[in-house]
């Protein structure tokens, strides 16, 4: 810490309980559009992609997607309260930063995308053979 600068770890607090319950609220969403009468995984591939790309089928590392879905957002609103307290004056770093978050979660969706969709041809590939 600097001398003549006082530290406010409030924006992190802040961002962090701000991205929980966000988090927690966008998890329920994604979680009864997977798992409803429609059981469409679109939701949660594009609002948590780091969990289905740990395990697209949602079986066998099923603890560690549910961790990381967890703490996605959380660890979102962190990471912009921390931009947020070391600029106070000049806020175009907090829109690059939120860019660079926006950017980092749109190439993840891509490839859970990609990891979605090869799981699925070889689950159709294997169902074909056996008909």
């Amino acid at each position: 810490m600097s001398e003549g600068r006082q530290t406010s770890y409030y924006p992190v607090l802040i961002g962090g309980i701000v991205g929980a319950v966000g988090g927690f609220f966008l998890f329920i969403l994604a979680f009864l559009a997977a798992f409803s009468i429609c059981s469409d995984t679109f939701i949660a591939e594009a609002l948590f992609p780091f969990s289905i790309a740990v395990d697209p089928s949602l079986n066998e590392h099923v603890m560690l997607a549910l961790l990381l879905a967890l703490v996605q957002f959380p660890i979102y609103g962190i990471i912009l309260g921390i931009t947020w307290s070391r600029c106070r004056v000049d806020k175009s770093w907090l829109m690059i930063c939120g860019l660079a978050l926006l950017v980092g979660h749109a190439i993840a969706v891509g490839v859970t995308k990609h990891l979605v969709n090869a799981m699925w041809e070889e689950r159709f590939s294997s169902w074909s053979k056996d008909i």
